[in-house]
């Protein structure tokens, strides 16, 4: 039986230190969660969850979900554990789910496919899965089911990639396509340094 992999795409948060409105800002002539929403739906997962709180009328108004179910975290305030759990209600009875933040807009459907592979793997069904360029490891990360109880559990801004720090000892490092995949937006600056980089830096 073909295991049952789900994405939610982390997309409620207020946005403060941009100013509000960073996940509909644009970047290169579409908004920023854009991205991570075509990458979740290009990708292998079996079905994607995008979770949205904060202002989640203007974020739906600009963004096309593709094929992602919409669910509203309406405590986004307590922060991104909140989203978490919202996300992880809709992938109850998945055997793994990954997580995707909404404003790395370099992640790729191939990184994310990536991450599947590696879990199907006869030997990872256990595992947690992430992905890593250089000496910096984030989300995307892929949660295998047996931890859904723990995440669950989390407050505040406790987020995916502080649960994965934790289990260390179960964890599969994966190389992202692309060496800037883990560069985020918190800032109108962080935006404009994105805008203009010239090409993606592809692992050779």
């Amino acid at each position: 039986m073909i295991p049952r992999v789900g994405c939610v795409v982390l997309a409620a948060g207020i946005g403060r230190r941009f100013g509000g409105d960073k996940l509909i800002a644009p970047l290169r002539g579409k908004p920023l969660l854009q991205y991570a929403v075509d990458a979740a739906s290009g990708s292998r997962a079996l079905c994607c969850t995008l979770v949205v709180g904060a202002h989640s009328a203007r974020v739906l108004d600009a963004v096309d979900p593709r094929r992602c179910s919409v669910s509203v975290n309406e405590r986004w305030s307590e922060g991104m554990a909140s989203s978490i759990r919202v996300g992880l209600r809709a992938h109850a009875n998945d055997d793994a789910c990954i997580m995707l933040a909404g404003d790395q807009p370099f992640v790729t459907s191939a990184d994310i496919d990536r991450l599947i592979d590696v879990w199907e793997s006869a030997r990872a069904h256990r595992r947690v899965v992430e992905r890593r360029a250089a000496d910096t490891w984030a989300v995307p990360v892929l949660y295998s089911r047996r931890d859904f109880t723990k995440m669950r559990s989390l407050e505040g801004d406790a987020g995916a990639k502080r649960y994965a720090a934790q289990q260390s000892q179960r964890l599969i490092l994966v190389d992202a396509c692309d060496l800037n995949a883990f560069s985020d937006v918190d800032t109108p600056d962080d935006l404009r340094r994105l805008n203009e980089l010239e090409t993606p830096r592809i692992r050779p």
